[in-house]
């Protein structure tokens, strides 16, 4: 009997151990989906923040519509002149490390203290080369430009702890009024911005490349207020032509956008794509959208 109650309580002594164990497990996977959860959460922030401040930079002539700031101030749902849309969000220090973004003397994205060779501000009418994306990949920051391919940043590991910090904007707030926008980096520098309501010009469904047969036509409806348009900028061997409807339809656009394809392969170029640009004026400032084209059939 002696050695049963002893094999009973060692195979008791087992179980509790056992049970410690999976309870441990249990809050390492648990931590972990924490951590995971954040850092999804910290990308995607630090994502649209890099939107915000590439267009900061580097408006592209596209006027801020509307504002939308959340109860606590601490998030802005920023409206173009296009339909588009960005958030700015205030963060706050802690959480996790993320790398450090800026712009050299030359114009050119610098990602923890190295120079990118990627323009982000636009010269001589031209715009600049886009703006950095990021991403976690075992245990590192990654980044990437555009379509290109993914690597990884120079001193980017995640780190550890409470006290590293995640801010990117210092603050940001919009007038009583509402016709201004200004935001503070965390270096100090204060950017001013005039949010226009009324100034607008939006291609309806140019989220993606459209692809055109040679010598073929396309139409696309086009929203337009609060200045007048100018004639649309298309590429070599294209055309467009923007022509005012009899009446607006019911989502408010008000004019078409013909575009003219190609007439034949010898006048594609050797990446075969191009835009087409649609402006609007309103005295000092603009509204621009641009339709991304390209051929079915590049030439060979």
């Amino acid at each position: 009997m002696k050695y049963i109650k002893s094999y009973i309580f060692l195979t008791l002594m087992v179980v509790s151990l056992v049970g410690c164990k999976v309870d441990d497990l249990k809050d390492d996977v648990n931590d972990l989906k924490d951590r995971v959860t954040l850092m999804e959460e910290q990308v995607k922030l630090l994502n649209d923040n890099v939107e915000v401040l590439s267009y900061v930079l580097d408006p592209q002539q596209k006027t801020i519509n509307r504002v939308k700031p959340s109860d606590d101030n601490t998030q802005f749902t920023i409206t173009l002149s296009d339909g588009s849309t960005m958030t700015l969000t205030v963060g706050k220090p802690g959480k996790v490390v993320q790398p450090t973004i800026s712009v050299d003397e030359n114009g050119y994205w610098v990602v923890n203290g190295l120079s990118t060779g990627v323009k982000a501000v636009g010269e001589n009418g031209k715009d600049g080369d886009g703006y950095p994306e990021f991403r976690v990949e075992n245990g590192k920051w990654q980044v990437r430009f555009g379509d290109g391919g993914w690597s990884d940043v120079p001193g980017g590991d995640l780190g550890t702890g409470e006290s590293l910090g995640d801010q990117f904007f210092e603050s940001a707030s919009l007038s009583d009024d509402g016709t201004v926008f200004t935001i503070v980096g965390t270096d100090g520098q204060v950017y001013t911005f005039p949010v226009v309501a009324s100034l607008v010009c939006e291609i309806k469904g140019n989220d993606a490349v459209v692809t055109f047969d040679y010598d073929s036509v396309q139409e696309f409806d086009v929203k337009i207020s609060g200045g007048e348009p100018l004639a649309p900028i298309y590429p070599a061997g294209w055309r467009a032509e923007l022509t005012k409807k009899e009446a607006a339809d019911t989502d408010g656009y008000n004019y078409t956008l013909t575009v003219y394809a190609m007439l034949s392969s010898r006048a594609a170029t050797a990446d075969n794509a191009s835009e087409i640009v649609v402006r609007v004026n309103q005295g000092t400032l603009w509204a621009v959208d641009k339709l991304q084209v390209a051929m079915a059939n590049p030439a060979p």
